[in-house]
């Protein structure tokens, strides 16, 4: 009878442990991940390979790109809200004919730009590109610049979405890709 105590433990333990990983088994296949997902409208995909989509998870990022007549930098932040992205500001280096001037200041000025206040909720941008604005997408302590991972013209979407575990594994973080269009 002493001997198979040990053995209704061990197999008691056991099922605790299997029934426990199975549990966080199931909540990670179905858990969405809140993300940022930028892909290619053309069908290039990002370095010219089959890869046509990438992903971020900060919820915050900026593009930044050279404006084409003034030659200056401009900016613009946003944030992801559920299904939507808010343009927060705007800031750029020069003011000139088609610079929104009728929004109320950022509360938040950069030396050497003007900054606007936007706060206008987007479901999702399209982004055109070209290595002549020098167009990029910053988020964390990540600068990716986009206008050397794909053709010019090429149109970018930039997506609010949720990920299952699936989605994650599927699809790269965007800088885990080069941006200088190597492999």
């Amino acid at each position: 009878m002493m001997s198979k105590l040990p053995s209704r433990y061990l197999w008691g333990v056991t099922g605790v442990a299997l029934s426990v990983a199975l549990v966080f088994l199931i909540i990670g296949i179905t858990s969405r991940l809140s993300v940022i997902e930028v892909s290619v409208e053309d069908g290039i995909g990002l370095n010219g390979s089959d890869q046509q989509v990438c992903y971020f998870v900060e919820p915050e990022f900026q593009l930044r790109w050279m404006h084409s007549v003034e030659k200056q930098w401009w900016e613009e932040q946003y944030q992801r809200n559920d299904d939507a992205l808010l343009l927060t500001t705007t800031y750029f280096e020069a003011f000139g004919a088609g610079t929104p001037s009728t929004e109320a200041l950022a509360t938040v000025q950069k030396p050497g730009y003007l900054g606007y206040q936007i706060n206008e909720s987007l479901p999702n941008l399209d982004w055109v590109v070209s290595r002549l604005t020098k167009g990029e997408i910053n988020y964390g302590d990540h600068q990716i610049l986009i206008h050397q991972w794909v053709p010019d013209y090429s149109t970018i979407i930039i997506t609010p979405k949720a990920y299952g575990l699936v989605d994650r594994l599927k699809k790269d973080f965007c800088h885990e890709l080069s941006s200088d269009g190597s492999e």
